[in-house]
Parts: C-alpha cells; structure tokens; sequence
C-alpha cells in the first residue's frame, strides 16, 4: 500500500434519501476523468470491462518509507537504508555496470542528470525514517503512475560526463510513483466516496504486520457512521462500468475499508446480476422502481516485493526488477468480490446503492496524467530523458 492520501470534502446528505449518491459519492465526479457525462442507464452499462492498454496497472513497491523509499539500495547485496555512503564522481566512473545497478533509483536519477550532489536522493532520506511504519510509502504515487504511465522499459542512458548509467524498469517505475506522489497536483481531478479512520479490519483482511488493535473487528456502530458508508454502491458500479467498461481506462480505488489506506490500479470488473430485490413504499416514495443484487468481480495491480532468499524458497517470484513484469507470470493481478444491490428508477437509471458485502471500497480517485515532467516540489522533470514506454 502503503500511504495515508487526505482529501477533504464539503459532504452535504439528504437524510431521506439514505443510500442514494450525495455529494461526495456522485458518479458525476469522474466525469472530467470521462471526458464526458457518465452514463448512468443500468441497461447501457457493459457487465465487464478490462482495461484497454495492458502496459498499464503494472505490479510495483510501494517503497515503504521505513527502508527511504525511492532511495532504498533494492538490488544491492547489503542494501544498508539510511546509512549508506553516496559516492563521488571519480567512484562513479570507476564503478562497471553491474556495481552501478546496485545503486539506488534516486541514486541513479541523480548520476544520470550530472547531479553528484544529489539533491533527489537526499531529498528522498529526509522526507522518511527507519521509524516510519512498515505500510506507510507512495502507494498513491505507484497506483496513480500505474494507471497514467505504460510501464516503463530498462535504458542505458549516458548522462553529460559520458557515464553510461544503468537503469531498470523498477527503477523508473519508483521515480514515476515519486512523481505522482508529489508533483502531481494541479492536473484533473476526480473522487467519490469518504476517508474512514476508524481502526480496524473487515475479518479475514488483516496482515501479521499489524499491530494487534488493528487488526481487531471495529465497533459496529463506528464502522456504519457517515464516514465509514464508503463510497455508495450504486456509485461505484456506474464509476466502473463507465471508466472501465465503456471507456477503457483505470483508477485508483482505497480498497482497505477502515483507516489504513491501500491504493491499488483497477484494471478490470465483471459482474453478474444475481436476483431481483422487492421494492418497499418507502423506497417507491424516493422514486426507486427497481432493487438489484449483484456481485462484481475487481481485478487490480498488487504489489511487489523486495527479494529475499527466504521468500524466494517459499515459492515467490513476483519481485521488483531490472525487467518489465508487463505479461510475463511476475505481474500480479488480484480480485476482490463484492456484493450489493443498485437501485433503479422508474427510467431504468441506477439513482443508488446499498452495501451487502463487509468488503468494500472506501475511495475511488484518479488525477490526469501529467502531460510534463516537473521539479516542484521534486526535482524530477530529468524523467522525460529516462522514461521510454514499453511498445505495444
């Protein structure tokens, strides 16, 4: 995942209408994304979509901020984060290409723009801690870049002083994800849904390196406050179905209910109609003709992870690489199901929804691509000399 991405929103919710779209949940928030206005009419909806470039959604780290993340030394043999020694000019040239490979992605981006003071790597070590929790990093750069970039191919690019640097796909990828964590503001924006911040799991989706406290069922009735409703039901299967299915393209989804925050690329959805729900007069009176039950099936970009030989016996190999992982067995893809009813109006037009399945989104967001590389507050515009996309 791994980093906390705060938005605040001005939510105002009709009380009568309580599972239907209010401000901060309304499908026409990913309308810019779009390009257009969505579609909300049940029947025109497709009941699966992938997305449309399969160089997008790529698997990387989300470069926990415990190891100095994109100035962690990942393919180094004694990688030593946060203590390492960076290295003069005259090392520099003196070191063959594998030893330059072991550097860090801040480390190399920095040689490769002639910078020996190295501003982005020292930048990068003062902005974490060996203290910082172990899921706090750029999840929401990775996720962002993820859905806006092609995954990037490996170069060997030669910088000014005639050093012929080295550098991987996870090596860009990491500097992409610094990209979008920072330097990305400014650009269209959409989102639907809430930040919760009551601590806790839905059973079954805690992980071992949770603290205890969190990794306990939250109070029900905290988990059901306004802020916990999550993004409605009825929204997310229109926000979907349109990005997705009718357009093609991806988004960033919060797919961790509760406080922690675990951004991931969405590439993908299928849904299958499973019945029809009865219709009561009070829902009649909020012009709701129609309730039904449905699951869907979301396909996302996982993480990868830093090798070890330890995970390496265990069977892993889904590792971050000098090498694309696009379509080869190292790109992971997992699903998530979740069930809910849409609720139709008289017109056939989804007008809300309501959350069966304990499992759910808490946010969906996307920023436009960048169409320039920046320096602020990151200097990292020397990207639009490194990154080369992978040709389809």
């Amino acid at each position: 995942m791994k980093s906390l991405f705060f938005v605040s929103l001005l939510i105002t919710c009709d009380p009568s209408f309580a599972e239907s779209y209010d401000n901060g949940s309304h499908p026409s928030n990913f309308s810019s994304i779009a390009g257009m206005s969505v579609i909300t009419t049940f029947k025109s909806l497709p009941k699966r979509g992938r997305i449309a470039d399969d160089r997008l959604g790529w698997s990387e780290t989300y470069w926990p901020s415990n190891k100095g993340g994109v100035a962690y030394r990942w393919n180094h043999p004694d990688p030593k984060p946060f203590r390492y020694r960076l290295h003069t000019k005259e090392e520099l040239q003196k070191m063959n290409q594998e030893e330059l490979g072991q550097l860090s992605p801040a480390e190399l981006y920095d040689i490769s723009n002639d910078d020996f003071n190295y501003t982005l790597t020292r930048r990068a070590l003062s902005l974490y801690s060996p203290q910082d929790l172990w899921w706090e990093g750029i999840c929401h750069g990775w996720a962002q870049a993820a859905i806006n970039f092609p995954e990037p191919q490996p170069i060997v690019y030669t910088n000014k002083s005639g050093m012929r640097v080295p550098i991987g796909a996870s090596d860009i990828k990491a500097l992409l994800a610094m990209h979008e964590a920072y330097n990305y503001k400014g650009e269209k924006f959409s989102f639907a849904g809430r930040r919760c911040k009551v601590r806790g799991k839905v059973v079954g989706e805690a992980d071992d390196r949770d603290n205890p406290s969190d990794r306990n069922y939250p109070d029900i009735d905290l988990a059901e406050s306004p802020d916990c409703r999550d993004v409605n039901a009825g929204a997310f299967h229109v926000i979907i179905s349109n990005i997705i299915g009718l357009h093609g393209k991806g988004f960033v989804a919060d797919i961790d209910r509760f406080n922690d925050v675990w951004n991931q690329p969405i590439v993908g959805y299928e849904t299958t109609v499973m019945s029809e729900e009865p219709v009561d007069d009070v829902q009649r009176a909020q012009k709701v003709e129609r309730r039904l039950r449905v699951t869907l099936a979301m396909t996302y970009g996982e993480e990868l992870k830093f090798y070890t030989p330890e995970l390496a016996a265990q069977g892993h190999q889904n590792f971050v690489s000098k090498l694309p992982v696009t379509n080869t067995p190292h790109q992971k893809f997992l699903t998530r199901s979740y069930e809910y009813v849409i609720e139709l109006n008289a017109a056939g037009a989804i007008i809300g929804g309501e959350w069966i399945s304990q499992t759910r989104p808490d946010f969906m967001w996307h920023y436009a691509r960048s169409q320039t590389f920046k320096n602020s507050p990151m200097p990292l515009a020397h990207l639009r000399h490194i990154y080369r996309p992978l040709r389809r």
